[in-house]
């Protein structure tokens, strides 16, 4: 991509609250976003949402934004909601990169609300 990309983040407004991760363009347009929670009472995250342009695609720009929301979070558990072919194989590349699981049609714990 011959563009800078950007992204940004969506503290949560709750205790476990909804957070994103969003992917912009050089000029502000979105690319991508990652729509997730987490509760560090629990100590588990929930991906409930990745998506990227297909343009944009191939560029590591989910990889990074997961990553993003991952950081805050060591030795928490992860999962996801459903997983489509695709993000089936995003989510195993990650759980290998990663050496952190993300079953799909995971459980959110009583903290997080949607």
């Amino acid at each position: 991509m011959d563009r800078q990309v950007h992204f940004t983040y969506v503290l949560p407004v709750l205790p476990a609250g909804p957070q994103a991760v969003s992917v912009l363009d050089a000029g502000h347009h979105l690319v991508g976003c990652l729509e997730y929670q987490v509760c560090h009472v629990c100590r588990i995250g929930y991906v409930a949402n990745i998506a990227v342009a297909s343009h944009c695609q191939g560029q590591g720009l989910g990889r990074h934004a997961l990553h993003t929301a991952m950081a805050p979070c060591g030795g928490y558990a992860w999962s996801t909601s459903r997983q489509s072919s695709e993000g089936r194989r995003f989510f195993a590349a990650m759980e290998e990169e990663t050496e952190v699981a993300f079953p799909a049609r995971g459980v959110r714990c009583s903290h997080m609300r949607s």
